[in-house]
């Protein structure tokens, strides 16, 4: 099975979360909300907030806020832990 996986590292930490799809841009979708919510205080009336993946993306790395990488597609070996995740929420 071939899934997409996406990360997000916070660069003053070097924390690292990882998000995976089925597809590329179910992965960037989910990283434009997590950049949005990082930047979420920048939000005011004076400000325009980038909304688009790839400026979202600029954005954080000239602040040295975060780093996202893009989605890489992976390849799972077993499919068992999908599996489960998925009868759990039928």
């Amino acid at each position: 099975m071939k899934v997409y996986t996406g990360q997000f590292r916070y660069i003053s930490d070097n924390d690292t979360e990882v998000v995976v799809g089925t597809t590329a841009e179910c992965v960037e979708r989910q990283l434009v909300v997590m950049m949005t919510d990082y930047i979420e205080w920048l939000n005011d009336d004076s400000t325009t907030l980038p909304e688009t993946y790839d400026e979202l993306q600029q954005l954080g790395w000239d602040n040295e806020w975060y780093d996202v990488q893009d989605p890489t597609p992976t390849d799972l070996l077993t499919d068992k832990h999908v599996l489960a995740y998925v009868m759990g929420e039928i």
